[in-house]
Order: C-alpha cells, then structure tokens, then sequence
C-alpha cells in the first residue's frame, strides 16, 4: 500500500481521503469513539488534518459524526 500511495502521489492521481468541516464540529467526540483503529478523530478535526498513516478509511467516523464534520473527499495530492 505504501509503493501504490507513492506511485499515485508522484503521478498526481485523485485518491480518496478523509477531509473535516471544523465549522460543523461540536465537539462530540463519536468519530473518535467509532474509529476501530483508536485514533484521535476529534483532535484531527480540531487540527483539519485528516491524514494519519494508520487510518484505514472505513468510514466509521463518517457516519458517526451527527452534524457531517468528517467526510470523505478527493484530492489530487
């Protein structure tokens, strides 16, 4: 998964990522309850930094999240 994310960062093709809406946060915390890897959704939140090596995209965060705060998005890099 590393080689296939460094290929597609250095070829600049749309991947799927987590973005968050800080402005929709009430600070719940049910995305970091939700996530099965134990990661710190709300901080990342807080931060607007979704990006964690660990994450593995299961969108359990994004359906927990009652107000949309954590979404899934495309990007190029």
């Amino acid at each position: 998964m590393i080689a296939g994310r460094k290929i597609r960062n250095l070829g600049g093709w749309p991947a799927l990522h987590l973005a968050a809406a800080l402005d929709r946060c009430i600070d719940c915390a049910a995305c970091s309850m939700a996530c099965p890897m134990s990661l710190d959704v709300r901080g990342m939140v807080r931060r607007e930094r979704m990006g964690n090596t660990e994450c593995i995209l299961c969108a359990s965060c994004v359906d927990a999240c009652p107000k949309g705060a954590v979404r899934y998005a495309w990007t190029g890099r």
